[in-house]
């Protein structure tokens, strides 16, 4: 268990029960519709031609929003200062390796299941709240030859990961701008008994 260096106060039922159905899910905690929503951006990071990580933004609705900066925001300022932040990668966030952070990513046909998050904050706009962190690629890769595609989604369907209309997916470092990102519906790999269809993202690049 994550060793905290001091007690904390409890959290709500609410948030505790919220953090094992993002640990653990099941079908019955998800019922017709997820008990979260969260509009995703990713980026993807290129260094020398190559791709070296992601990034990835989570931002979620205000229900659940309500109830992280009721229970994490305990100086009641209005922002999440760096120990806030870090409970809620420990207690909300840290949760979810086992289901590889809603992040599905694909190297040449081959899942990676071993993702090691790092730099992550939370954030506060208005009453909405964005979760932000990295994933570092075990090394890097050019894309051209090794394809990469990257989905996230809960296959429990307790939470609903949808990716942002307003540039869902960037490219940085691309500078001989051989790549794009290719989003599609993956039609063929339907989740949650079937009833959910995916959005992949996969990058599409010259030689």
């Amino acid at each position: 268990m994550p060793r905290c260096p001091e007690p904390r106060a409890p959290r709500s039922v609410w948030v505790r029960i919220v953090a094992a159905v993002l640990a653990l899910g099941t079908a019955s905690t998800a019922a017709a519709h997820p008990d979260i929503t969260m509009e995703c951006r990713v980026l993807f990071n290129f260094e020398d031609g190559k791709v070296t990580g992601i990034g990835e933004t989570w931002t979620f609705d205000e229900a659940f929003s309500a109830q992280l900066i009721a229970d994490y925001d305990e100086d009641h300022d209005g922002l999440f200062d760096a120990a806030e932040s870090g409970a809620m990668e420990r207690e909300v966030f840290g949760n979810l390796s086992e289901i590889h952070y809603y992040t599905f990513l694909s190297i040449n046909g081959r899942e990676q299941t071993d993702l090691k998050p790092f730099g992550f904050r939370a954030t506060k706009e208005g009453e909405i709240v964005t979760f932000a962190f990295g994933i570092r690629l075990p090394e890097p890769l050019d894309p051209a030859l090794y394809p990469v595609t990257l989905e996230l989604k809960d296959p429990e369907f307790a939470v609903y990961a949808v990716l942002t209309g307003d540039e869902p997916a960037l490219l940085r470092g691309d500078t001989q701008k051989r790549c794009r990102a290719a989003i599609r519906d993956d039609r063929e790999n339907p989740y949650f008994d079937g009833t959910v269809i995916p959005q992949e993202i996969r990058l599409v690049c010259g030689q």
